[in-house]
């Protein structure tokens, strides 16, 4: 039992040892003065409006990408436009020519019939 508590506290004490290691090499916080602080902010803006732009630029092609659609949408609209204008025009000729016809049959109607009178009575020839 000793062995395992002694064991523990090395085992505590190593790892106690690496920590306090690890946090001495990190960088000393060295106060900058105010014309590094001016500097380090330059910096950080030039690198801010650079990734400013480059959102800009992705939206802008975004949006064009979008335009495209809609435009290639809209197309596709005028030629279902332009097939049910033509329909339409098939619609109307088809009724102007069965208006003609109607008119022609009852035009046909209308007119009496003469029918051919026979110069002999085929009971009196007998």
């Amino acid at each position: 039992m000793n062995t395992r508590l002694v064991g523990m506290i090395i085992l505590m004490c190593a790892a106690s040892m690496l920590t306090i290691n690890a946090h001495a090499t990190d960088k000393p916080h060295k106060k900058m003065t105010l014309s590094e602080k001016g500097e380090q902010a330059r910096i950080e803006s030039a690198e801010l409006e650079q990734s400013q732009l480059q959102k800009a630029r992705d939206a802008a092609n975004a949006t064009a990408e979008r335009e495209q659609k809609v435009l290639a949408k809209h197309e596709a609209n005028d030629w279902e436009a332009q097939q049910l204008e033509k329909a339409q025009a098939q619609s109307e000729q088809r009724l102007t020519r069965e208006q003609k016809y109607l008119q022609q049959a009852q035009e046909a109607a209308a007119q009496t019939r003469k029918i051919p009178k026979e110069t002999s009575d085929p009971a009196q020839s007998e």
